[in-house]
């Protein structure tokens, strides 16, 4: 029987007959009661009883004969789901502080802008088919960016968008086949899907200008993967005559420039992009959103070389982008109108604050030396006393701090042992409050 309670009425008279369908107490092409009939009984207005069998109309419960009046449908031919809310319980470490490296700040984000940005983008053409490079308008802002800010020009025709750079690295290995060199220490990531593809790889050892150009030499790589403007994870920026060294060296068929974080830089220095002065065109240069606004957008694009173009155009014509048309929209509204560029100002100023926190609370340590800090959102902790990473990491875990010991990312060299231990620290995601904290607590180990 039904029975209405206090709430959305029509919502309830909905939800009523919706059930005794399904449920078959009102058979296949039974009459329901009329709509004043209803209305009268249960005294309500008529329009509550009309929108409630809109509502059944338009999801096919039920079917309308010219003034005969509603009747059941068959069910039979509906999708009908058990929708139950579903709990999730996390699992999650007993951490107070994490110093993790992923992540942006909340500080600042603009979330009223994108809501309204997300509102208005709704159209008719969101239901298109993308271009499998992705959204062209969307491509041309980038490009815009690019010249402004990296100092290169690419065609929009040349860039790709694809949901993060993973996947935009199995793009890569579709159109390189030879033998990468990567850095030692460097992305997990990385190896990974090397090792997944059954790519040939070798580490390379980066010093204090980056990856070695004399082992590079050595090896018998020709392709190599570089993160020059903030080498992850040591923070290590290349100099220009490496750059140089590297675009010149003939055995190089191609370079690979992820340009992670390039958005944030610190210091007075500028640091333009290795594909500012690529004269041969051997740079394939990668960029994202993921730090410059947030990873939960899953969007990274890639500028290809001429000549990788024509070949990639041959392979993936009939690939589909894999990001949301609904968000490549979101982002093209948010780069054009300005925002993203004083969106840039706001965060870099908020970083900038959380570094130098970093700075004056360690500016006494002695036993730390704070290397990578002219960019990125991370800095690494070099412990001149004599203690392993592994015992940093672990005193930091049992005071509800997590650390990442840096010898973790890469292949562990020989040597590393008598190196001192060095820790990663991430900042972006903890509050100035949480941060000078965690410092506090970490100094004493």
């Amino acid at each position: 029987m039904l029975v209405i309670d206090s709430g959305v009425m029509y919502l309830q008279i909905y939800e009523y007959f919706k059930k005794e369908i399904i449920d078959g107490n009102y058979k296949a092409n039974t009459k329901l009661p009329s709509k004043r009939s209803l209305a009268k009984e249960y005294n309500i207005s008529l329009n509550t009883v009309e929108n409630a069998y809109a509502k059944l109309l338009e999801e096919g419960f039920i079917y309308s004969k010219e003034r005969c009046g509603f009747f059941v449908s068959n069910v039979g031919e509906l999708y009908v789901l058990d929708n139950k809310k579903i709990t999730l319980e996390k699992e999650t470490e007993d951490i107070k502080y994490d110093f993790s490296y992923n992540g942006v700040s909340k500080e600042g984000f603009p979330f009223k802008l994108f809501k309204k940005i997300s509102c208005s983008i709704f159209e008719d053409d969101i239901l298109q088919k993308v271009n499998y490079q992705g959204y062209m308008p969307l491509r041309i802002q980038i490009a815009q960016y690019l010249n402004k800010s990296r100092g290169f020009k690419p065609d929009p025709c040349s860039i790709i968008i694809s949901s993060g750079t993973e996947y935009i690295f199995q793009i890569i290995f579709k159109l390189l086949n030879g033998k990468y060199a990567i850095e030692n220490p460097g992305y997990k990531m990385l190896s990974n899907i090397m090792d997944l593809n059954d790519i040939k790889y070798e580490y390379i050892d980066v010093d204090e200008n980056g990856m070695s150009y004399k082992d590079l030499k050595k090896s018998n790589c020709n392709f190599c993967v570089l993160t020059p403007a903030h080498q992850f994870p040591t923070g290590v920026i290349m100099n220009a005559k490496r750059r140089v060294d590297f675009l010149n060296l003939k055995k190089l068929k191609y370079i690979i420039e992820d340009d992670y974080d390039s958005e944030f830089k610190y210091s007075k220095r500028p640091v333009p992009s290795l594909k500012s002065i690529d004269v041969n065109d051997k740079v394939i240069y990668i960029g994202s959103f993921s730090k410059s606004i947030s990873p939960s957008f899953r969007v990274s694009f890639m500028v290809l070389p001429f000549e990788l173009m024509k070949k990639y155009n041959e392979k993936f014509k009939y690939f589909i982008c894999p990001v949301s048309i609904t968000v490549q929209k979101i982002l093209t509204n948010f780069i054009e109108s300005g925002e993203f560029e004083k969106h840039l100002n706001r965060m870099r100023k908020i970083y900038s604050k959380k570094r130098e926190l970093i700075i004056d609370t360690l500016k006494d340590e002695k036993n730390i030396k704070i290397k990578g800090k002219d960019a990125g959102l991370h800095v690494v902790l070099e412990y001149k006393k004599k203690i392993s990473e592994d015992e940093i990491v672990k005193k930091a875990k049992e005071k509800k701090i997590k650390v990442y010991g840096l010898s973790s990312y890469g292949r562990k060299k020989e040597k590393a042992k008598k190196e001192n231990a060095s820790i990663l620290i991430g900042f972006a995601t903890l509050t100035d409050e949480e941060l000078v904290n965690g410092l506090e607590i970490l100094k004493k180990i």
